[in-house]
């Protein structure tokens, strides 16, 4: 069999190996004399491939011809991330299914799964795709293996649950939040009803706190608000001229006394001031986001640190924290509904900062962890 043949170096995962255009030619035509299968395939709902031993196409369904535009002839031989335009491809020696990220990829994972078991698999996937704007699809995957004449081969069906994901994480992150603060104002409003021998000074404390709640509760419906529509393409930032020092010292000040994350230590590093065109609004959540999640990762006592330092072209923010994240946590941070917390936690932050950030701010949303650093978390931006 005529095999294209890739170094072990140029694979993190999955085997690089490629058929030659030849042997695929082959392939399909072998495929092709089996109308049943192809029928089944056309009819099968959702994305539908055909792919050989090597992960390469060899037949896919209309669906699939119609959201990415290219003939079946063009698709030859590409694998599903490449006909999908993952990012991660970039990081990819030797196509899909061979970078460090495949290693968490639901639909690598099932494919290599099903081709080592001879047995159906069903995994869910993430992948961020690259187009006129980048995107997050979930996706389940179902690998099936099937024999055509002599030849192995599996057949893939991409279902998208992203309305579904979606939906999962509204009710997590944005109902749970909602709930909680409407709590503390209902709980306020009932205290302030009910006793009518409180003492001016506790009123007006409780007066402060509904203001606050009911300020939190209007950004938190905002904020999602604004995710529907920047995951639509829809968000419009709203730049103005800023103070990169009078950003920083107001989310400092927001959480430095935050009540999810007691006995941390929030500090702004000196720095002399400079002047930034942004949407201040979407730029301080952004930052609000990193600082939380700090906090949220750091033992009592521990230290978080906030800093900036520009050159001629950028500004870039840094939060710092001593902790490290783990490798296969790193390899998802930035994916839309992942999260390191409970059932009821945040599963949006870090993907919103990427989002807003990078495709509405036009700057770069990045982190680096390891022992010798910790955890670093950087926004960059261009000075204009």
């Amino acid at each position: 069999m005529d095999i294209a043949q890739f170094s072990q170096s140029e694979t993190y995962f999955a085997p690089a190996m490629r058929f030659s255009r030849q042997v695929l030619l082959a392939q399909r035509q072998e495929v092709l004399r089996y109308d049943l299968l192809d029928a089944l395939i056309q009819a099968m709902p959702g994305y539908a491939l055909l792919l050989n031993r090597q992960r390469q196409v060899v037949a896919v369904n209309r669906p699939l011809l119609e959201l990415c535009g290219n003939s079946a002839d063009e698709l030859l031989g590409m694998r599903p991330g490449e006909i999908l335009s993952c990012i991660h491809l970039q990081q990819a020696p030797g196509g899909c299914g061979t970078s460090r990220n495949c290693s968490i990829c639901g639909a690598v994972l099932a494919i290599v799964e099903s081709q080592n078991s001879d047995k159906q698999v069903i995994m869910e996937c993430r992948i961020t795709v690259q187009s006129a704007h980048v995107s997050c699809l979930d996706m389940q995957a179902i690998a099936t293996p099937v024999t055509i004449g002599e030849g192995r081969y599996t057949v893939l069906a991409l279902r998208d649950i992203s309305s579904e994901k979606r939906l999962e994480v509204l009710e997590r992150v944005f109902f749970h939040d909602i709930i909680n603060t409407a709590g503390g104002i209902h709980g306020l409003s009932s205290m302030l009803a009910e006793h009518d021998k409180l003492s001016d000074q506790a009123v007006k404390e409780y007066k402060k706190w509904l203001v606050e709640l009911s300020y939190n509760l209007l950004e938190e419906i905002r904020s999602h608000r604004n995710l529907m529509a920047a995951e639509r393409g829809q968000f419009v930032p709203k730049a103005s001229s800023c103070s990169i020092r009078s950003i920083l010292e107001g989310v400092c000040q927001l959480y430095c006394c935050h009540d999810k994350t007691p006995g941390r230590i929030l500090n702004l590093a000196d720095g002399e001031d400079c002047g930034i065109v942004t949407d201040p609004s979407v730029l301080r959540r952004i930052i609000g986001n990193m600082v939380l999640n700090a906090l949220e990762a750091s033992l009592p006592g521990a230290t978080i640190t906030v800093s900036y330092h520009s050159d001629a072209t950028s500004l870039t923010v840094d939060v710092h924290n001593t902790g490290v994240i783990p490798d296969e946590i790193q390899l998802q941070i930035f994916n839309r509904s992942f999260s390191t917390k409970s059932a009821m936690g945040r599963g949006i932050g870090t993907y919103s900062m990427k989002l807003f950030g990078e495709q509405y701010l036009h700057g770069k949303v990045s982190f680096r962890s390891n022992c010798e650093e910790g955890t670093i978390f950087s926004i960059s931006l261009p000075l204009i």
